[in-house]
Parts: C-alpha cells; structure tokens; sequence
C-alpha cells in the first residue's frame, strides 16, 4: 500500500493525489492551487480537494507570500513540502567506519554518528546498530511513528528485495539476513542495498548527476564499486550483481597468466586499482619492509611531487581504471561517470589524463564526461531516497 493512500480511494484520486506531491517536492518552484492546477492539468476543484487531505496529513504546509500579487489584491499563498513531517535513517557500512544519520525529507542531516566497523563486528553487530538509531531517534525526540523508512547500504553483492547482504568479503559476510535481523527491533519500512547503489542515488539527488537519468558512479577504495542508474532507475542485474566491475579484465596478457589476489574474493580490477594493491606494488618496488608501510594516499602524494616509482605504480592504475572507464561509456552510453572513493581525493591530478584517454578511444557522438563526487556521505543521502522513491514521495 502507498503511504499515499487514506482509507479506499479511487485509483485515480490515489494517481493524482501522488502527481500533486510529488510536483510540489520536486516542481523547483512554489505553487499556489491554481498554479498547481494549469500545471497538472487537473481541476481547480479536485486541485482543492487533494490539497486540503495531504495538509491535513501533515505532508504539505501552506504559506502566505511575503510579496502581494502583480495585479494586487490577496497575497498568494504557497504550497510547501512538510519536509520535516516524516524521517529518514540511513545506514552505510564500510570495511573501516559505519555512519549513520538521522535525515529530513529534503536530505538535511539532524544527527550523524559513526562507529568503527571492524571493532563492532567483534561484538553484536547488528544490535550496535539498534543501540545507535535508537539513542538518536531519542536525542532529537523522534518517536518511531515518524520515521518513514531505514535504509542500509552493505559493501557487497546485495539481494535487495529480500534483505540479504549475499557476499561482503570485508565483512566476511555471506547470505546474510540483514533486514531480518533489523526488523526484529524496528516496526518502519527497513530496505538493504548496495553501497554503492545507494550512493549514486544520492548523487542523482543532491550531487553531480543531479537531474540526469542514465550516470555510473565508480568508488575506488580498498576494492571498486559501480552504481548504474538507467531511465532514473537503478540497475541491479538479475543477480543483483550488475556494477561488481572489480571483476572486469583490464588487461589480457596479465588475466591469461594469473594474477595475485590481495584479497580472497577480489577480482582482477580490484587487485590492480585498490589501494592494499598500490601499497603492495610500492612496497615489493622499493623492497621496503612490511613494519614500515605507506598508505595509498600517501603513495598518490609522492606521484604527485614527482617521485619517479610512485608515479609508475599509480600510472599503471590509471591505465586500468582508464580502460575500465572506457568499457563502461561505450557498453551504457551514460550522461556522466562519477568517481568516488579514497581516490576522488587525488582526481583534480589525474582526471584530465583520464579524460584524454576516454576522449581519444571513442567517438565523439558517444563520450562520456568523467565527474567527481561531490558528496562526501553520497550513500545515506541515496538512503533517503531510497525509502523516499519506496513511499512514491520522488518520481523517479
């Protein structure tokens, strides 16, 4: 059931009771009732009617204009979006750091927390988690009839429409039953995605996809994740496993003779890309002793200055993320991709050299222009669209 509907409507009162919200969220600019209506095409009267249940709702507030009509008379009253009358949590699980925020329906964080990840898979888990939304929802004196939705973002293979975190090697976890777990302590809507999926979503809203319907977002940390949104939608695969490009060959001569896995499950991308492999190929370059170890930024940062090894370690990752880039435009054609991760930090340095590459392999109708994020917690923002696109309060 919509979180739209009252009671038994009709179909279409439920249709166009949507269209009236989720115009008034996201038309850009301030209705009255009559604007409302020439813009729907609906009546001024079935206009009134739907306005008059979603403000006794809660969803939608009116609001006297400052400024008296053009042709005087009344001023106009406003159509707003109650944008704190419901809530969003939202969850992102990483391999070193878990956050979590507490989020109104504009994406605006009331409170954000993080716990180390690795320290609280040693104890309860999961009830950590619980311990941490509740004691949130009860420092802002948010009841659970408010919130509207949690969503978490695992990093790994995802089975979404079952809560099932499938695989998650920096978890060490497999087929594991995430949102049963969770809703045997919360009553409101709990959703399981991929991190990453949750992240592009988050940049189609609020960041450098904003308004465009067909955007990759790669992150290149420890491993590499892909979010694919196409038609505005996210593409999962009939696996859920569409994006796991940690997986894509890069380079045949070295696929064909066997390569080392930094971690068991990584695929060929991830063990050329990551930074545990940058630091690897630094270190054995250099011969220097595992007491005394460099971090992958640190790595990019000696690039950068010029150092003559570190510059080819991270040349030769360029390389493969730079085909891998390439493989990605010419196989989905997207508006944009978004590169996000640890490696986003050092991108001013390397984008353009990216760029030149993907410019120089394809042709020109079908280029794709290669962005960095601009989010830096793009996932619990895409949480909050998740749940939002779940109640039909987002159009697409």
């Amino acid at each position: 059931m919509s979180i739209l509907q009252s009671g038994t409507p009709t179909y279409l009162k439920i249709i166009n009771k949507r269209k009236v919200l989720q115009e008034i969220i996201e038309g850009n600019k301030l209705y009255s009732r009559a604007s409302l209506a020439k813009r729907l095409k609906l009546s001024k009267p079935t206009i009134s009617a739907l306005v008059d249940e979603l403000v006794e709702e809660g969803w939608i507030i009116e609001k006297e204009s400052k400024k008296t009509a053009k042709k005087g008379g009344r001023k106009p009253v406003h159509l707003l979006f109650a944008k704190e009358y419901k809530y969003t949590i939202g969850i992102d699980i990483g391999g070193t750091t878990t956050e979590i925020a507490i989020m109104d329906l504009d994406g605006k964080f009331i409170l954000h927390r993080k716990i180390d990840t690795q320290e609280a898979l040693k104890r309860n888990f999961v009830q950590l988690l619980v311990d941490q939304v509740n004691s949130m929802l009860s420092d802002q004196n948010i009841s659970h009839t408010k919130v509207l939705s949690l969503a978490i973002g695992a990093p790994g293979m995802t089975d979404s429409e079952q809560g099932i975190v499938i695989e998650a090697p920096s978890l060490g976890w497999l087929h594991y039953p995430l949102r049963e777990q969770m809703t045997e302590h919360f009553s409101f809507p709990i959703y399981i995605e991929n991190d990453v999926n949750m992240a592009v979503l988050g940049e189609c809203w609020k960041g450098a996809a904003k308004d465009k319907a067909h955007v990759v977002l790669v992150t290149i940390g420890t491993g590499v994740g892909c979010g694919i949104v196409i038609n505005g939608e996210l593409f999962r695969g009939s696996q859920f496993a569409a994006g796991e490009m940690g997986y894509m060959i890069t380079n045949k001569d070295q696929a064909t003779e066997g390569f080392e896995s930094i971690f068991e499950g990584y695929g060929f991308l991830e063990n050329h890309t990551g930074g545990p492999s940058i630091v690897k190929q630094y270190q054995r370059g250099l011969e220097i002793k595992q007491e005394k170890e460099y971090s992958a930024e640190e790595i990019f940062e000696k690039a950068i200055a010029g150092e003559a090894f570190a510059k080819k370690v991270i040349n030769e990752a360029l390389d493969h993320i730079a085909v891998s880039l390439i493989n990605i435009a010419a196989l989905l054609n997207p508006e944009c991709i978004i590169l996000g991760g640890g490696i986003s930090k050092s991108g001013y340095w390397f984008l353009p050299k990216l760029q030149a590459k993907i410019n120089h392999y394809l042709p020109i109708q079908s280029r794709t222009e290669v962005m960095l994020t601009k989010l830096p917690q793009a996932s619990l923002l895409g949480a909050a669209v998740l749940g939002m696109k779940k109640h039909e309060l987002l159009s697409s």
